[in-house]
């Protein structure tokens, strides 16, 4: 059945790919029915559905409206139909361009947040099958849902592997193209097409599938009736569209090859309910719908396995990563609950309030789909207390769909189908789902700085006022709407934020809980040009002597010979660097554009197993202005 689900049942032999010719979608046998089970303990809970994707730039979507990616198409389709089914489906493109996962997989579902199904489409830029694990068993290591993992392509291989040493739930889309679909064999046969398949499968021979003017219809902007003319002048053209990136077509069949997956497990549950209430009555008994047992045999074997049997333990730098539960922060997005997830949320101020808040907006402007800008943030010193407003948005709620992209007359509009489905008879649903600002941002508009309330210890360790430095990946995020902005409709989530800082900075203090692995590492950018920390321009001293309180196109400046980096505990230095050992300890890079810098790795306090509340410090000495550091992501157990 090409248009089904192909159950790989026991013992069967690991493949690298599963040929359309079997389905739409792959799963082993156990994994399916655990995938419906979920769907049912959702459905009898009338409870939040999560499926998140992590990937690169091609599972981003660039080149393309974000609402054209793969995963806002499936929450187009499937969202009314959970709706019918009692529940809330949330779907979440958690990509990046220019990287893979291993930086945000590091920070478990601190980053990521709750997933129910999480997908995994980082193939192009992670390889060896080293970050995909990694990724994996951080997925079902952190936050209280394990989910059924789904590999997007190319990593098929890796996916047996964690289903037979864990029971891991998994499965994955097929390749190829269905024999069953119609391929474009010129340019006059395609119009007769369904307009769904014109130009999406070409006949050997035939160029247009691969043709922008036929693979991609992306927008900067519509004409709309709440901003009559947009501030800046918006780009006609628009950027991302390489020749290794989707068309929205080619995302459109595999947000329908995902929903098939889950229409055929959706109907698979509602049968299982049907046939288990005929014998058992209502409510059904947990046995068909709960999983916490079984997930805590997969939990179990992950956080004990043998990790020198692993691709994970044998190729990363740091082994106990694959099988420590991690948290960690960012200040990149998209993100998880953004004001939660960012290295600001964690810090402790200076004395003068400097440094803290409690939101943070993350969608920083930057010139838009060229990834090696990284974008820095320097506030200025201001009295406690401090209120950073969001930046200004040029209109507000969901994008809408683009008129020149609607669906021609007397095509078939799938998701206008179903979105036809009537509500349950006498009991009119409203969605769940509440916007982005309802969820995250203070009733005020603004993120508020209350005075410090963080708890004090006697150090010698001062918080220092010289450090520098909101998208969700849902369909409900507001971010990159700026006055601005050139593009105001691409609605793609990507930016790139850090914390700059320099010898004169001072200390940037983690105040991180239930801290007993003895593991914090950060995602540290060592080739930051000499005195580009503005934060500290006319600064001679340490802190302004308050005692109170890569670009990769250039090659990077030397570190300081005279640089070192601190690592403290609860006020008590324990580790330091200087720039040499720096360097060997972020090299090589774990994974493309990842400097995985482990600052400490303290496996005694790992065997006692303490969770205790600490303030992890980090400064540079020396060097002054010319020993300058960017800190975009840490990690930590």
């Amino acid at each position: 059945m090409e248009l089904g689900v192909h159950l790989v049942p026991p013992n069967e032999p690991s493949s690298k790919a599963i040929p359309a010719s079997l389905g739409v979608a792959w799963m082993h046998d156990v994994s399916y029915h655990a995938l419906v089970k979920k769907l049912l303990n959702a459905m009898m809970t009338n409870d939040h559905f999560f499926v998140v994707l992590g990937g690169h730039s091609a599972a981003a979507g660039h080149g393309n409206n974000f609402h054209q990616s793969y995963m806002m198409q499936f929450q187009q389709v499937m969202e009314p139909i959970f709706d019918r089914l009692g529940m809330v489906l949330v779907s979440a493109n958690r990509a990046q361009g220019g990287m893979g996962t291993l930086q945000t997989a590091l920070g478990g579902d601190t980053i990521y947040g709750p997933k129910d199904v999480m997908l995994w489409d980082s193939s192009m830029t992670e390889t060896g099958g080293m970050h995909q694990e990694l990724f994996h068993r951080q997925m079902m290591l952190t936050g209280h849902r394990v989910p059924i993992l789904l590999d997007m392509g190319n990593g098929k291989i890796t996916m047996d592997r964690i289903h037979e040493e864990a029971g891991a739930h998994v499965g994955g889309i097929t390749s190829g193209t269905p024999s069953v679909l119609a391929t474009t064999k010129s340019l006059e046969q395609a119009e007769t097409l369904p307009f769904a398949l014109r130009h999406l499968f070409c006949d050997k021979g035939v160029s247009t599938c691969t043709e922008q003017k036929y693979k991609y219809d992306a927008h900067c902007w519509a004409d709309r009736v709440d901003v009559p003319d947009p501030p800046t002048k918006q780009n006609e053209g628009y950027g991302g569209q390489a020749s290794w990136h989707p068309g929205n077509k080619t995302h459109q069949w595999v947000a329908r090859k995902l929903s098939l997956l889950f229409l055929h497990a959706l109907e698979e549950a509602i049968n299982v309910w049907e046939k288990a209430a005929s014998t058992d009555g209502n409510p059904l008994p947990g046995k068909y719908w709960h999983l916490s047992a079984e997930e805590k045999v997969i939990r179990d074997k992950l956080l004990n396995v043998d990790l020198n049997s692993t691709e994970c333990g044998k190729n990363m730098k740091l082994p106990r990563l694959c099988s420590t539960p991690m948290r960690g922060a960012t200040e990149w997005a998209p993100r998880h609950n953004p004001d939660q997830s960012s290295l600001r949320s964690l810090l402790k101020p200076a004395p003068n309030g400097y440094g803290k808040a409690t939101f943070v907006y993350n969608c920083l402007q930057y010139e838009y789909f060229n990834l090696n800008f990284v974008t820095s943030i320097f506030p200025k010193t201001v009295p406690e207390p401090i209120d950073w407003e969001t930046p200004a948005q040029v209109y507000k709620g969901r994008d809408p769909h683009f008129p020149v992209l609607k669906i021609p007359h007397g095509e078939v509009d799938v998701v206008a189908v179903a979105r036809s489905i009537p509500p349950q008879v006498g009991k009119e649903r409203e969605r769940m789902l509440k916007t982005v600002e309802s969820i995250h941002k203070h009733p005020n508009g603004k993120a508020h700085l209350s005075k410090d309330n963080s708890r004090r210890l006697a150090s010698n360790v001062v918080p220092g006022e010289g450090w520098a430095g909101y998208c969700d990946g849902t369909s409900n995020h507001e971010c990159k709407r700026e006055p601005s902005s050139i593009c105001l409709m691409t609605g793609h989530n990507d930016s790139r934020g850090q914390m700059v800082g320099d010898g004169l900075s001072g200390w940037l203090t983690f105040q991180l809980k239930d801290f007993s692995k003895g593991i914090f590492a950060g995602r540290i950018e060592y080739w930051h040009a000499h005195n580009s920390n503005k934060r500290t321009e006319g600064w001679e001293t340490i802190n302004n002597g308050r005692q109170d309180v890569r670009r990769l196109k250039a090659p990077p400046p030397p570190l300081p010979d005279d640089m070192i980096v601190e690592v403290a505990i609860d006020g008590v230095t324990t580790r330091s660097y200087n720039g040499t050992e720096l360097k060997e300890l972020c090299e090589p890079h774990a994974a493309y554009n990842v400097p995985l810098c482990v600052l400490l790795d303290d496996e005694e306090m790992a065997k006692k197993n303490e969770k205790k509340d600490v303030e992890l410090s980090f400064r540079i000495i020396g060097g002054g202005r010319e020993s300058v550091l960017g800190i975009t992501h840490i990690y930590y157990a």
